[in-house]
């Protein structure tokens, strides 16, 4: 299975280049490498994510490799194919 992250530049913006690249990129590629497809969707929590506009998506946390007591929260907002539809929505302490 492999990720698409929705909106880089402006993750970028509000946090840094670096961070964008350093710990979401690299966790989410270090993720996608080592889990196979059934664990990704295990993973999946259906505790959902609620848009400002309704709609609800559920979420996928994964381990910040930069950070072993922070946890990267994405909402998974579509599959095509092999791949997941991330929108980055912040760090969590865990």
């Amino acid at each position: 299975m492999r990720y698409a992250l929705r909106k880089q530049d402006k993750i970028a913006s509000v946090y840094s280049e670096a961070y964008l690249k350093e710990h979401i990129i690299s966790s989410l590629d270090s993720y996608f490498g080592k889990c196979d497809d059934e664990r990704i969707i295990d993973d999946i929590s259906q505790e959902g994510y609620v848009s400002r506009t309704g709609e609800d998506y559920p979420l996928l946390r994964i381990n910040d490799l930069l950070d072993d007591n922070a946890m990267l929260e994405f909402a998974v907002i579509g599959q095509q194919y092999d791949v997941l539809k991330l929108s980055f929505l912040g760090r969590m302490k865990g």
